[in-house]
């Protein structure tokens, strides 16, 4: 759960984004970063090979991004700026360079993109409007993210390219900044132009964590902007299940604090939890909502049940402010009423039926109270972006606040806004990781617990018959539960049903292109405390393949196209796993008539130790093989492998696939020469 307007608050900060547009706007310096093009030199057009990376096809001359915090109507925007330039080296480059893309979250837009390709012999070629487009992307690790996706005109090698953006984030918390040195392409230099807010509005001092890399000290610039640079920065490779980014790639943090000594880690976690606990009691005006926790809690049996009824409530009553059930008007709106100089109180957040992650879990928090329960903020830190280190002091390390509640004498965390998955469930970036429980006296740390493999099931059923032209047609049932459900989840949030069974469709399209899927009907998308249920009829024309009297076919139909995991030779980053999970898959195929199996062979089940294992059994009986499948991993929290480990995993993973790709052979007229076991 990602704070927003709750850490803000925790960090007296409200001072920053409390000012009179105009105040601020007149103090906005106005940058023709985003609206001219810098000479290009003569070295930049004689240029002939590349700089940091001698393979690299296309590389980025520089990389400029402004950072500057911009004043919008009622609220506060920071803008990044960017500008890049790149130079084609070769043929492979040119290819790379012809489309580019920019990615951008939720919470944020990009607009006034620019472009233009300038050819060796000079000629310039301007990127039109109609060449932009919105598309989705998916990278290996399963994470849906938006592009601007455009073609530039006229690329050919020697060609040097340039384009420019802006970039605006909302709902971001302006004392932090992170400056990301490393992107797609090579850069032989990366610049970050930063405004620091004026020692009128704040008495913060900011400060500089680098992290993977030793960029230049802030340097004063005349225009009112500090520049910090990296020289020879190698382009980022995504690897499959790889740590979060933050611990791997080199960046920056920027940050704004309080002018005060920090060298003990324990006096100054103890510090944060005080803070933080003691924010939350000042917010606290529950006597209108005892009423409400005494009729949302009612019949529960033990507070554990108490809570998922709370967050149910509020999960069914009030609307998360970064949801797409929010319009741009409604969140304009709350932006103009929020109070200028204290949090709002759970009251007020329950009868505006708005609120954002940090104000939806101080409403779970009062209305606990409410119902009998000690509850009370947890800051929680986040795996899948950085690694936690008490030695790191702040609280930008600790980035989400959750509630914990006292349940039979243990803290249980619950977090409100994760309306994806079953109340009481976290998410797997904060399984497994410290988590500071407030008090106002003794503060402490615990770790929160990973959820098993039980938790995160993914179990199907195909029941299929194999025409002689190696058609498959029948019935097929998936259902999800846990961090499995969550991912599909995300995919279908927000969208119609209509829309749901179309994304759907078109998943299933892309494994069996030459599918006819009717009867499709998706089930519980909006029901995360029930599991995911999808089923569908398909017919797979070419399934199998006839060779003269035999027919060969893939008996795994849920495995069938799936590409190995770790490909790769090598490895550059530690492997590490999300969550623990579970697979159970059974599949019965009907041969056609006049067949009989000619091979059948089991490749045999596998064992990986206290990780997990893998179990293949397949039976025929009456010209119907079934294949009964069974993968755990990750069981007793091991799903982080170093490195030096690599070859093990991947082992293991293409054991996996051989297995899941067994093929086996019918032959016309001939007789079975033994069932599988």
């Amino acid at each position: 759960m990602k704070t927003i307007v709750l850490a803000l608050f925790l960090a007296t900060a409200l001072t920053l984004i409390a000012l009179s547009g105009a105040t601020l706007m007149a103090e906005v310096p106005i940058t023709n970063a985003d609206n001219s093009w810098l000479p290009i030199t003569g070295a930049e057009r004689r240029m002939n090979a590349p700089v940091v990376d001698k393979s690299a096809g296309v590389e980025a001359i520089f990389w400029r991004i402004h950072v500057i915090d911009d004043w919008s109507g009622d609220y506060v925007q920071r803008v990044y700026v960017h500008y890049v330039r790149l130079k084609v080296f070769s043929e492979a480059g040119k290819d790379k360079a012809a489309t580019l893309e920019i990615p951008y979250g939720d919470k944020s837009g990009i607009v006034n993109i620019a472009g233009r390709t300038i050819k060796p012999d000079g000629t310039v070629n301007e990127l039109g409007r109609d060449a932009i487009h919105d598309r989705v992307k998916v990278n290996l690790g399963g994470i849906r993210r938006k592009v601007k996706s455009f073609a530039m005109p006229g690329v050919e090698v020697g060609s040097i390219i340039e384009y420019r953006w802006r970039e605006i984030q909302d709902g971001g918390n302006l004392l932090y900044l992170r400056l990301q040195f490393q992107h797609e392409f090579p850069v032989q230099r990366a610049t970050y132009f930063i405004r620091p807010l004026p020692g009128k509005y704040t008495t913060y001092r900011m400060s500089f964590m680098p992290f993977n890399c030793k960029p230049t000290p802030m340097k004063e610039g005349s225009d009112g902007f500090d520049s910090t640079t990296l020289d020879n920065v190698p382009a980022f490779r995504e690897e499959p299940m790889m740590p979060g980014e933050a611990n791997v790639r080199p960046w920056v943090l920027v940050f704004y604090h309080e002018d005060s000594g920090r060298s003990d880690p324990d006096k100054y976690w103890a510090g944060v939890g005080r803070k933080a606990y003691s924010q939350l009691r000042l917010g606290l005006k529950t006597d209108e909502l005892r009423q409400i926790a005494a009729q949302a809690a009612a019949g529960a049996k033990d507070d554990d049940e108490k809570a998922l009824r709370l967050i149910g409530w509020i999960r069914a009553n009030v609307r998360d402010l970064w949801s797409r059930q929010v319009s741009d008007q409604e969140r304009a709106a709350l932006f103009r009423k929020l109070p200028k100089d204290r949090v709002r109180t759970p009251t007020e957040v329950f009868k505006s039926g708005i609120g954002d992650s940090g104000e939806l879990n101080t409403l779970f928090a009062a209305l606990a109270m409410e119902a009998g329960m000690d509850a009370r903020p947890a800051l929680i830190a986040d795996r899948g972006d950085m690694i936690f280190n008490k030695q790191l002091l702040e609280q930008y390390f600790l980035p989400n606040i959750d509630m914990a509640v006292s349940i039979g004498g243990n803290w249980k965390i619950y977090d409100v806004t994760a309306k994806l998955r079953p109340p009481g469930m976290l998410s797997w970036r904060e399984e497994g990781v410290p988590v500071l429980i407030t008090d106002p006296k003794n503060p402490e740390f615990i770790t929160s617990p990973l959820s098993p493999p039980e938790a995160s099931l993914s179990s199907r059923r195909a029941t299929l018959s194999l025409a002689e032209d190696g058609t498959l047609e029948g019935d097929v049932t998936e259902q999800w539960t846990g961090h499995a459900a969550e991912e599909r989840r995300r995919t279908l949030d927000g969208e119609s049903a209509d829309r749901q069974g179309e994304d759907t469709n078109d998943e299933i399209l892309k494994v069996y292109p030459q599918a006819e899927i009717t009867a499709l009907h998706l089930e519980n998308a909006d029901s995360p405390e029930k599991p995911l249920r999808l089923t569908y009829h398909a017919r797979i024309p070419g399934y199998a393949v006839r060779t003269g009297k035999r027919i060969l076919f893939q008996p795994l139909f849920f495995q069938h196209g799936v590409a190995p995991l770790f490909s790769a030779a090598e490895r550059r980053y530690d492997v590490a796993f999300p969550y623990a999970w579970r697979e159970t898959d059974t599949v019965s195929v009907r041969f056609p008539s006049g067949f009989s199996l000619e091979k059948a062979e089991n490749p045999g089940n596998l064992d990986f130790g206290e990780a997990g294992g893998y179990k293949l059994s397949m039976t025929v009986h009456d010209s119907v093989m079934t294949c009964a499948r069974e993968l755990i991993f990750g069981r007793g929290g091991r799903l982080l492998f170093p490195r030096s480990g690599y070859a093990q995993v991947q082992v293991v993973f293409d054991g996996i696939h051989r297995r899941d790709e067994v093929t086996l052979s019918l032959r016309q007229n001939g007789s079975s020469l033994g069932g599988a076991r």
